[in-house]
């Protein structure tokens, strides 16, 4: 079956996250994506070996570039600016992620783009977006949690808490993979491209909609729960047991039925603090006590395969060495393993993120520049001329 994307090409002038996560989805989709890279240092990414890897090929940078071709293009140079301009004639996505400005001082400005590609759709992904008055600003990920409200809603008693992974990179290159696909369509239909702009601070807001739209309701900002379920009762969140943690979610009163009847207290549905939903808000704090000591006597797997036989949704808070491991996710087959050059045995990196009834495609990750040659060979570039640009280091 041929991929949905087979036949598309991509010019990736992203880094780090947001801009790299967008361009490995259109690899799972079938876009033969090149990854155009400063020489000699490359993504900065490539660095993160604190995490895990060798010298520029760190595991996370692995992670979210397998499949991608690697390009090595000294853009401030004329020879680099040409050789990005033959790469934008023939392509039909382009994906950058510089600071708002940046593309454009480097030559290409949006009517430079249009005029060398009509139908090319291109993304911008930056912090705040491509106007407004805090459009120079730089950003990571938690200044985003940071700005949104989600930090603040995170909270706990000792103060602000940001989600550990960089969740907000990640979300803005998915939206804007969906932005892409959609401005695909219109470009095939109109034969005319576009250009997107993705703000991480957009994004963040999309992912808390429901408590923007409560905060226009009410006029006040959401309370911060921290770990506390987001139907605000004590019988939906996380526990220490005698071995472990679990996670309970019981929000229905037929849940929370079920959870007494494991826990051996089915009398305690008729205490005045788990009559109903509105009583579970109202005494929380009486149901969260009452829930620690009784789970402290409890092994948090057994209770996992308990609940959940009883229908109530539960789940021992795993790491992610005992989530992967996890028979459910062998069986749906959501790792992919990739070549990881310098690396024993293949690399597991996490596929698309959703089944598909076609076989996937092996990936290898790119060494630094490792397409350079085969990718000017395609745009016209004899080995004579490659020669030369490398002496001048223009690649």
């Amino acid at each position: 079956m041929i991929p949905p994307l087979a036949g598309i090409k991509v010019v990736d002038l992203s880094h780090a996250i947001s801009g790299p996560t967008c361009t490995q989805m259109l690899v799972h989709l079938g876009a033969e994506v090149t990854k155009v890279e400063p020489p000699v240092k490359g993504d900065d990414f490539r660095h993160y070996t604190e995490h895990a890897g060798p010298p520029l090929m760190s595991v996370p940078f692995a992670a979210i570039n397998a499949g991608k071709r690697s390009v090595t293009i000294d853009l401030k140079s004329d020879d680099g600016r040409e050789i990005l301009s033959r790469l934008i004639e023939r392509a039909d996505i382009l994906v950058e992620n510089f600071r708002p400005g940046v593309l454009a001082r480097l030559g290409f400005p949006r009517d430079r783009l249009d005029a060398l590609n009509p139908r090319l759709v291109s993304v911008s992904i930056s912090g705040f977006g491509q106007d407004g008055p805090l459009r120079d600003w730089g950003a990571y990920d938690h200044i985003a949690q940071a700005m949104s409200g989600i930090a603040a809603m995170n909270a706990t008693p000792q103060g602000p808490v940001k989600i550990g992974m960089p969740v907000v990179d990640s979300f803005s290159g998915y939206l804007a993979v969906i932005a892409l696909l959609a401005a695909l369509r219109t470009r095939d239909a109109t034969g005319k491209g576009e250009h997107l702009d993705v703000a991480m601070l957009d994004a963040a807001l999309k992912l808390i909609a429901p408590s923007v739209s409560v905060h226009s309701y009410t006029g006040e900002a959401p309370a911060s729960i921290g770990n506390r379920g987001y139907r605000m009762v004590a019988t939906a969140e996380f526990y220490p047991t005698g071995n472990g943690w679990i996670a309970l979610g019981a929000n229905h009163q037929h849940q929370v039925a079920k959870l007494l009847d494991v826990l051996g207290a089915a009398d305690m549905v008729d205490d005045p603090r788990f009559r109903d939903h509105a009583a579970r808000v109202a005494h929380y704090d009486g149901v969260r006590g009452w829930l620690i000591e009784r789970l402290s006597q409890e092994d948090a797997a057994d209770l996992e395969l308990r609940l959940t036989a009883a229908g109530v949704p539960a789940a021992m808070i795993r790491d992610v060495g005992q989530a992967v491991e996890h028979p459910h996710l062998v069986d749906r087959g959501l790792l992919e393993e990739v070549e990881l050059p310098g690396f024993d045995r293949p690399l597991a990196t996490v596929g698309s993120g959703f089944a598909v009834d076609r076989p996937t495609t092996p990936h290898r990750v790119p060494t630094l520049g490792a397409d350079t040659d085969a990718v000017l060979d395609g745009l016209g570039y004899d080995p004579a001329s490659i020669a030369v640009l490398r002496a001048s280091r223009a690649i």
